[in-house]
Order: C-alpha cells, then structure tokens, then sequence
C-alpha cells in the first residue's frame, strides 16, 4: 500500500501552492510513477519510463514522485540532467525550493568534504539524500564514489534520468551490431549509468522524456528497455501541438498562432550583403507589439518577455543571426524617434499591428500607444546567444524588458523559456529526427495566459514536418494507451523525418514497415505441430464458410474481412523462427499499428503451395507475387494470406510435409512509414 499522506509530500505540496482539484491530480500521478517504482524493487534490471509531453511539468511530478519515494522508504533520490549549465541551474533550483526537509547536493559542491556529516544525516531514520548530476562523466564519477563512501549501497534509491533519452543510451550499439564486435565497450555516459544502477542494486532507475523514440526503440535484450511506462498526463492550461500543428497550414492565415515565412528567410539571414529577410522582420516587429500590449495588459514580469530565434545548429550562424537582429532593433529605434525611414519600417509595423487585431480584437491597445512602450522597452532590451561557447554561464540572464534568445540545441531539450510569446524557427536538415526537432518546441507549455499574443513563425516546409512529428507523437501516445501490454510500440514517421538517431538502436532488432511491404517469416519452425496446423485452419474454414478445402480454396481466393483481434489469434498459433520482419512476439504489434493507422480491418485469404525449404527451416523468398501481391498492395487493408504450404520433395526440411505459412500484404494506401524493436 502506497502512502500518499506523508511528511514528505504534503510539505512538497505546501510548497508548490497545489490546492483542490490540482493537488489531487498532481497526486494521483505521482501514485502512479511510485507505485511502479516500489514493485520494481525486487528486479534489479528494472527501468521505468515516464513519458510526458514536450514542457507539460515533467520536472514538477519528479519532484512530488521523489517526495512520495521518500515518505516510502526510499532513502535517496538521484536526478540526472543533461550536461548543459542552464538546464543543471534549472533543476537545481527547482527541487531545492520546493522538496523540503531533505539535504540536497549538485555537481558544483566538493562531495569528497560532505561524506562524514552525509553519513550522520543518513545514520537518523528521517534522513534523505537528494543528488542532482549533470550527464558528464566527472559528475557521474563523483555521486557514484560519495554515494559509495557513505555507504548507500544497500538503501533504496530511484534514479530519474531527466531527458533519459539524450546521452544516456549507448551510441556504440549500431557499430557493435553493424560489424560484430562484441568486445566494442558502452559509450562512456551510459557505461557509467550502468555501473551507478549496479553498484546500488537497491536502485529503480527510471527515464522521464516528453520524446521516447530512442528508449521505446531498444531491443527486449538492452538493459535500457523499460519495463513499466507510465503515461504522464497534462495539467489544464497546457498548450502543445494540438494548438500549433493540429491542421493543414491554412491559406486564408486563420490559424493566427502561425505566420508562413518565406522559404528563403535562412538564406536571406546568413547573408550580410542582402536586405533583412521578411520572415524575421516581420517575426521581431510582431513581438515589440504583441510583447508591449501584453505589458499593458500584465505588466512586465521579472524575466520580462522572449522572443527565440532559432537559425541553426552552429554556433557562427547564430552569431549572424545576432548581428542582423541587432541592427534592425536599432533601425526600429531611430524611427520610433523621429528619424527618417528610409527602410519602410513603419509601414511593416502596420502590417503587423493589423495581424495583432486578429488575435486581441477590441482589446489592442492603439498602435500609438504600443510604439510608446516600444520605445521605452528597446533601452532595456537584451540579446541573449545560448550556445556551447557559453557553456560556463549558469543560467539564463533573462532581462526585464524585450529579450532576444539566439540558439540551437541548448535552447531546445529541457530548457523552460519563461513568457515566450514570439519564435522564429527557420532551422532545417535534409532529414530531421523526430525527437530532437520535437525537442525545440519550446512554445508549448502552460501559456494559457499570453496564448493570444503569441505566434510561431516558419516556412512552409518547416510547419508540415512538425505537423508530422506531432501526428507521431499522437499516434504513439494512444498505440501505449491502448496496448500497454505490446511487445513493441511502433514509432511513425514520414518524409524527411526518422525516428531517433541510428547510433543507439542495433540493427539486428529493429525493422521498418512501409506501404506495399510484405511481411513473412523467413525461417519456419519446421515439423509444425498437427495441433497447430488444425488449429489454424479450422479457425480459416469458419472466417470463409468453408466446410471443406475446395470450398475454401474457392473462397480464400476472394478473401473475407476480418478483425485484427480475429487475424492476431491466427498468426498466435504459427510457430516461426524468422529473423526478418516478421517476428512472432511483435507481429501483433504491427497488425495493431496497420489498425489504427487504416482501421478497415484485414482482408484473410487462402491457398495452397509448394515450396523449397532449405537447412533450418529457411525460405529464400516470400510466396506472393505477381497480380495477388498487386491486388493486395491496392487494397484499403492490410491482407493476410494463409497457405496450406507443402515442402518440396528436394527440400532439405519438411519435404513432402504440410505446415501453415503467413503474409500479410501492407497496402499502398498506408501514408507513412513506422518502425519498431522486433526482439
């Protein structure tokens, strides 16, 4: 029985200002995350996911998880962060305001000194130990050794691995499936994860992300599988894709949370010789009003407003990228004095004034009295480049005012951008990850307050692609929410887009669906047993009203629809040892997938064959082709063949012996592509 009334969580809670109905659900989910912590206890392989959404307060349910874990035995906590200083600062900070009563270090105090006094706090049945650790190999080194030397090894601990997915799994593992050597070592960050999980064997480790691409994908043998998910909800008041990327990008602009730039604003901005790109005028101008009238609704808070700028991944471009906002902010500035406008700055501000009519309607203020506070706002302005070169800085120097944020990857995953109203997003890749470009929408969050002075600015291109990561995240949440017992959760992706980086996946256990596919085991459990083959086939003759096999070699020509639930307790009887795409623990898994992609159920159809079997049951090619494989590639379902396969007089196995062989035929008609962990 879980505790959910204890010291520890009630003054957690205190802290935070949960009340009523939010403090009932903030507790309800960390029941959830702790009640599969505490059964996993007994394994020590045991991994947890918590998958959230993309800035939905995952580091807030970490906080009353641990609070809880501590009112339930747990003795100490560990949160591991990516190594970037601002996302350190961050977390620093906010389990230090808000977990009471327990002694917390970070990777900024000397360990080596604190041991005796750690040991005494520890030695009290209340004592508890916090630890935050940046992903770097010193930090890890560090908690492992003074967790040691206070003699934690036998207390129980959790370990969140906050953004588990980034630098925590093993980049070598494609190398070391690729070419074979099994003598290949973990990467360093996740050899070192592995050895604190070991070294404390009363440890749960449990990875929370908001994009578990990565993690979902490991192989059933990989130590960073997890074991139990936990689907974190969002609270009210949060704004994520549904908002954003829930349409087609509308012609007329009446999505007016999007603005569609020019597909060439990126090259326009790297360019010092050609004029300001449209995009990213039209983007920072939209700001200094839309910020200025929500001064005028709200005041300006401490952090003052942001606008985010996100060029490119190298740290050169975003440094252009500064210049060019620098210049057209003083450009502004010499108009709104009373220089001459020679560049036609005034007339933008009209334009965008008019687009912010769309969105606060009789509540804008005049354009006069905007530009007043403009003006006022660009003396305190501040640009701000979050890159690696800044890598010393501990946290982000928001200004009060108008503040400019320039960056690429540290100013994606983790980072919570306070009162973000504006984004500029022109950074493209030939082929983009879905979870790291998911990683960069920092508009989401809970922005329920300023959502109408907010607007994304980005191409066309740009817009789709996040459409698509959106629908995939979508898809993915309701597949784990409907079949939380899968083998495997089939990850979905389109053109342009993959799922995770290759370097952590094995690929050995890893297979693609795509449309037009077809999908049969290459490598067959051969003699199959009478039991099985009658099983199957009894099953067959009922779905085409059979009653005898001519009849149904008659009707599995034409074929029936079926359920899935109906085409899954045929291929469970069917008995393989395939090492292809078809995989006998996860083809259910992907007739689910194709059903919920399709939903038109699947067409079952029979036949006969003869067919060559080599040396350990192998089957050098599928059995359908030519007008049944068209057929079924046109088709508005998947199909499942069923053949009564006999094997070759020749055949080096199961000659002249009868057994039951499946394909399933995806049809063209399925729109993206979707891969999954086989084994």
């Amino acid at each position: 029985m879980i505790e959910t009334n204890g010291k520890f969580l009630i003054e957690t809670l205190d802290s935070l200002g949960l009340q009523d109905d939010t403090r009932t659900k903030a507790i309800t989910n960390a029941k959830n995350i702790v009640e599969k912590i505490v059964a996993s206890r007994s394994e020590p392989s045991a991994i947890g996911l918590v998958y959230g959404r993309i800035q939905s307060g995952k580091t807030r349910a970490m906080i009353i998880s641990t609070a809880m874990a501590f009112d339930n035995k747990f003795r100490v906590a560990v949160v591991m962060t990516s190594n970037i200083n601002d996302l350190v600062t961050q977390t620093h900070s906010d389990f230090t305001k808000d977990l009471k009563g327990v002694r917390v270090f970070t990777k900024d105090d000397e360990l080596n000194n604190e041991v005796e006094d750690a040991t005494l706090d520890m030695s009290l049945p209340a004592g508890r130990l916090l630890l935050i650790a940046s992903k770097g190999a010193k930090s890890l080194k560090n908690i492992t050794d003074f967790l040691k030397d206070i003699g934690a090894q036998t207390y129980p601990m959790v370990i969140f691995d906050d953004e588990g997915d980034q630098a925590s799994l093993d980049t070598n593992t494609y190398k070391r499936s690729s070419t074979g050597d099994l003598t290949l070592q973990p990467s360093s960050i996740n050899k070192l994860i592995n050895k604190l999980r070991k070294d404390f064997p009363a440890s749960v480790y449990v990875s929370v992300t908001g994009t578990p691409q990565a993690v979902l994908l490991q192989s059933g043998s990989s130590i960073n599988r997890p074991s139990f998910i936990d689907m974190l909800p969002h609270g009210e008041g949060y704004v994520g894709g549904d908002y954003f990327f829930n349409s087609e990008l509308p012609t007329d602009n009446s999505n007016h949370l999007i603005s569609c730039i020019p597909a060439d604003d990126k090259t326009e901005l790297l360019n010092q010789k050609r004029p300001m790109p449209i995009g990213l005028k039209s983007s920072i101008l939209f700001f200094l009003l839309s910020a200025s009238a929500a001064v005028r609704k709200f005041g300006f808070p401490d952090k003052g407003y942001q606008f985010l700028c996100h060029p490119s991944l190298k740290n050169n471009e975003q440094g252009q990228a500064r210049e060019r906002i620098s210049k057209f902010l003083t450009d502004v500035k010499k108009i709104l004095i009373g220089q001459p406008d020679t560049l036609g700055i005034d007339e933008e501000i009209q334009k965008q004034y008019a687009e912010l009519r769309k969105q606060l309607g009789s509540e804008t203020p005049s354009l006069q009295d905007l530009k007043t506070i403009i003006q006022d706002g660009l003396f305190r302005r501040k640009i701000l480049v979050i890159n690696a070169q800044n890598a010393k800085r501990r946290g982000i120097e928001y200004g009060p005012g108008f503040n400019f944020l320039i960056g690429g990857n540290t100013l994606g995953r983790g980072i919570a951008i306070p009162n973000l109203l504006v984004t500029y997003y022109v950074r493209s890749a030939r082929t983009s990850q879905i979870d790291t470009m998911h990683q960069h929408a920092r508009m989401f969050g809970y922005r329920m307050a300023t959502l109408k002075y907010t607007r994304l600015f980005i191409t066309e291109n740009l817009y789709y692609r996040f459409r698509d990561i959106h629908n995939s995240d979508k898809n993915l949440r309701d597949f784990i929410l409907k079949y939380k017992d899968a083998g495997s959760f089939p990850v979905e992706f389109s053109d342009g887009l993959r799922a995770t980086r290759t370097s952590v996946l094995s690929v050995n256990t890893t297979e693609t669906v795509w449309a037009g596919m077809q999908i049969y085991p290459n490598y067959m459990r051969l003699p199959q047993t009478s039991m099985s083959y009658r099983t199957i086939m009894g099953i067959v003759s009922k779905e085409l009203n059979a009653n005898n096999e001519s009849e149904m070699i008659a009707s599995g020509k034409v074929g029936t629809v079926i359920s899935v639930d109906k085409a899954i307790e045929i291929v469970s009887n069917i008995k393989t040892k395939s090492q292809n795409s078809w995989h006998d623990k996860t083809i259910k898994d992907v007739l689910n997938k194709l059903d919920q992609k399709l939903n038109t159920g699947v067409r079952l159809k029979f036949r006969k064959a003869v067919r060559k079997i080599e040396e350990g049951g192998f089957l050098a090619q599928g059995t359908i082709s030519g007008t049944e494989q068209d057929t079924g590639r046109a088709d508005s379902m998947p199909t499942l063949w069923i053949m009564s396969v006999t094997g070759a007089s020749d055949s080096k196995v199961g000659a002249n012996k009868i057994f039951v062989f499946p394909t399933i035929i995806v049809p063209n008609c399925l729109e993206n592509v979707f891969v999954f962990s086989k084994k």
